[in-house]
């Protein structure tokens, strides 16, 4: 009986990882499947640690959870070599997942699942990657490329969230302004206050108009009271996303999705400044947002670090919702974006190829 171990520590790591999880088994049923991550991973799997809990942003704010974050790393170690494992895959969370490639040295085969931005920072990582990784799984087409450029085997089969997405009901955007302020509790301790004063200055001025915050199930709805008391909390869901007008997203996989689904948005992000510091001298790319990376020009406005303030977030937002052309415009550009994250069915045909790997039946 063949064993896979699939390491996520992040959302977006953990969806992924669920819906190849739910393939593998689909297609394998006496493929034994164990996680480290969260609740997607866990509905197909025996998950054995929940490290999705215990997800932080920033350079600086890494610090501070270090020691928990070598316990886990050694739990996941031993684990490992216990259970002797057919192939590893490890999804994103680099600076945890390279490290545990390291360590295990080639001793089982090992997949990497959504690369880390090396094409953006921290280059060097690619010299791990050649040594440790035995397989590197890419989401975006320009990744694929780069790979091969520096002669490393790059598997692209499109972006899995075409997959996640596409059965969701079509609905109508309606006067619903959304605020996702991301998934991770160091971010939402920056980005709810300015949230918070910007909510205030747009309920001003969009009449008639409800506001809402679509709620990952890792944060508690009372978390958010602490900053805003009168807006509605709406657990995460695509019929959420796509009810909205308008949305302010912050920086991340949300932004993504939110492209995929059409719908109009602006993207903010906020770290501590020594992390803000250390990413603008490292980071070698022009923009924040997956959106525009892919399409190499500004096709939705950042507001990052001091430009992250209500004052310029309700501008913006205002702006759009006041002027139709421009609104329409941006909708226009995000329909672009489908076709930079073809094919569709990539969990699909990346389940089929790891079992031909493994010789599955």
């Amino acid at each position: 009986m063949k064993k896979i171990v699939i390491i996520a520590g992040d959302k977006s790591g953990d969806l992924y990882g669920g819906l190849l999880s739910k393939k593998l088994k689909e297609k394998f049923p006496s493929l034994e499947l164990y996680s480290f991550g969260g609740r997607h991973l866990a509905r197909n799997s025996y998950q054995v640690i929940d490290t999705i809990s215990h997800s932080v942003s920033g350079i600086y704010e890494v610090i501070f959870t270090i020691r928990k974050f070598i316990n886990i790393f050694n739990t996941t170690l031993a684990y490992i070599d216990r259970l002797k494992p057919d192939l590893i895959i490890l999804i994103d969370f680099p600076d945890f997942n390279l490290r545990l490639a390291q360590k295990i040295n080639k001793k089982y085969p090992v997949f990497y699942y959504v690369s880390p931005q090396i094409w953006a920072w921290r280059k060097q990582r690619i010299n791990l990657i050649r040594k440790y990784i035995d397989k590197m799984t890419v989401i975006f087409k320009f990744e694929e490329v780069f790979y091969k450029e520096n002669n490393i085997d790059a598997l692209y089969f499109g972006h899995p969230l075409l997959e996640i997405i596409e059965e969701v009901p079509s609905v109508s955007s309606k006067n619903i302004i959304t605020f996702m302020p991301g998934s991770r509790r160091n971010e939402l301790k920056r980005h709810l206050p300015v949230l918070a004063e910007t909510y205030k200055i747009l309920r001003k001025h969009l009449k008639g108009y409800a506001f809402r915050i679509i709620n990952p199930d890792n944060i508690e709805k009372d978390y958010y009271r602490k900053y805003i008391e009168d807006i509605e909390i709406v657990p995460h869901s695509y019929k959420a996303i796509r009810e909205s007008e308008f949305i302010i997203s912050s920086s991340g996989t949300a932004t993504v999705e939110i492209a995929i689904l059409e719908i109009p948005y602006i993207v903010i992000y906020k770290v501590n400044p020594i992390s803000w510091h250390i990413i603008k001298t490292l980071v070698k790319t022009k923009y924040a947002g997956m959106v525009n990376i892919l399409s190499s020009k500004t096709v939705v406005k950042e507001l990052l670090q001091e430009n992250a303030a209500p004052d310029k977030i309700a501008a913006l937002t205002l702006d759009y919702i006041n002027d139709k052309e421009k609104y329409t415009a941006l909708r226009n550009e995000l329909k672009k974006v489908k076709a930079l994250l073809m094919p569709q069915g990539a969990t699909d045909k990346f389940s089929d190829y790891i079992g031909r790997y493994l010789s599955l039946k």
